[in-house]
């Protein structure tokens, strides 16, 4: 089972995925980081290295143990993808998460903070789920839902 973070806007809730990745024992996260997150501030040595341990302090140690795959073409990248892409879309037409089972080739994709996942890009997956809310609020925070879909995904395909 692998994920794919698109876009994530906020190094501290890509700094939480890449946390509860490890957490639940996944080895490597797809990130297609066009809000350059991945690279370090460029002003100084100094902050660089500042940069550097706050990815560590942020992740508890994480960021040692996960691979972090930086993909540049997410379209040919999904293209050329063997196992099932299942979006995780803000629709009640989608499949409501609960009753979804998610298989060991899966790729899990959540979309940014603000955008989600582009139009385009759910019209090439073969799968789209939701957490449906039960409260006002209409949507939940990228890294709790990551936290939420990821621990469904592993108990649904007999990992955990």
């Amino acid at each position: 089972m692998d994920v794919l973070f698109y876009a994530p806007q906020y190094r501290p809730n890509l700094s939480s995925m890449i946390r509860s990745a490890e957490f639940y024992g996944l080895k490597k996260v797809y990130i297609f980081d066009s809000n350059n997150l991945l690279l370090p501030p460029t002003q100084s040595k100094k902050a660089r290295a500042e940069m550097a341990h706050m990815a560590k302090v942020w992740t508890a140690g994480a960021i040692e143990y996960v691979e972090i795959i930086k993909i540049e073409d997410v379209d040919a990248f999904l293209s050329n993808y063997s196992g099932r892409k299942v979006a995780t879309i803000l629709d009640e037409d989608a499949q409501h998460l609960n009753n979804f089972e998610f298989k060991l080739n899966d790729l899990i994709i959540f979309g940014s903070e603000k955008e989600g996942i582009p139009e385009h890009l759910i019209a090439n997956v073969e799968e789209t789920v939701y957490i449906p809310s039960l409260g006002k609020t209409p949507c939940l925070n990228v890294a709790v839902t990551f936290g939420i879909v990821i621990h469904h995904a592993l108990k649904s395909s007999g990992i955990q």
